[in-house]
């Protein structure tokens, strides 16, 4: 009898320990993805808001090299017509050959006001003397209109540059930006396996626990039938 209990005890030990491993392999907490649910959708709120900046930075780029398409058309223009005042300024010496009649005709073109004034002065200039003041009173308006574009060339020479400086900063933004994208892309790949890994090991517990189940129902009939048996 005393040899009966001893081997029921063993039978009950055997099943409580199949009952602890069932216990400690199918029943541990299901893994949870909403935290890296969570992380990649912020990842890609992140990632979303960055190309909205490239996206803003192309947009500027591509007003800045359109600004300086038009800069660059209007320097070159600029530099034609400083050239061909400079050519005017050579035509101005022109005037020394002039006769009495053109250097007149210049001067009462020239200060129109003053010609229709009365005036006492009857002070002659020599005919030379008064070629030369023709000759510097046009080179002094040419030069004028030379230093006038000059200054217009050099302003649209240094936008130029600025805005060049500017499509750098912002082609080297954009860049870091792309960097940033690869990182978060990377980092929304590992947390896409941390899943996987996790789904595949409740995967594996699901069966672990459907074979455990039906193994338990042999277990406990085996037993319950051996039980049975010795109390006969």
């Amino acid at each position: 009898m005393k040899n009966q209990w001893t081997k029921i005890g063993f039978i009950a030990i055997a099943i409580i320990a199949l009952w602890w491993i069932f216990i400690q392999k199918g029943c541990s907490p299901e893994f949870d993805t909403k935290p890296y649910e969570h992380k990649i959708d912020s990842l890609e709120n992140r990632i979303d808001s960055i190309k909205q900046e490239n996206d803003s930075l192309e947009a500027g780029i591509q007003y800045l090299e359109e600004t300086n398409t038009y800069l660059t058309d209007r320097v070159d223009g600029l530099k034609d017509k400083v050239a061909i005042l400079k050519d005017d300024l050579k035509d101005a010496e022109k005037a020394l050959v002039y006769t009495p009649t053109q250097v007149d005709s210049f001067f009462m073109f020239q200060y129109p006001v003053q010609f229709a004034s009365l005036s006492e002065d009857t002070t002659h200039l020599p005919l030379e003397v008064s070629k030369q003041i023709v000759v510097d009173v046009k080179q002094l308006g040419i030069s004028k209109e030379v230093i006038k574009f000059q200054d217009s060339t050099i302003l649209g020479l240094d936008t130029l540059v600025k805005n060049k400086d500017k499509i750098i900063i912002d082609l080297r933004k954009k860049e870091e930006n792309y960097i940033a994208i690869d990182k978060d892309r990377v980092e929304q790949g590992k947390n896409y396996q941390i899943q996987i890994d996790g789904l595949k090991k409740e995967v594996s517990k699901k069966n672990w626990k459907l074979k455990m189940g039906k193994f338990e129902k042999v277990i406990i009939g085996v037993a319950g039938l051996a039980a049975g048996i010795l109390i006969k």
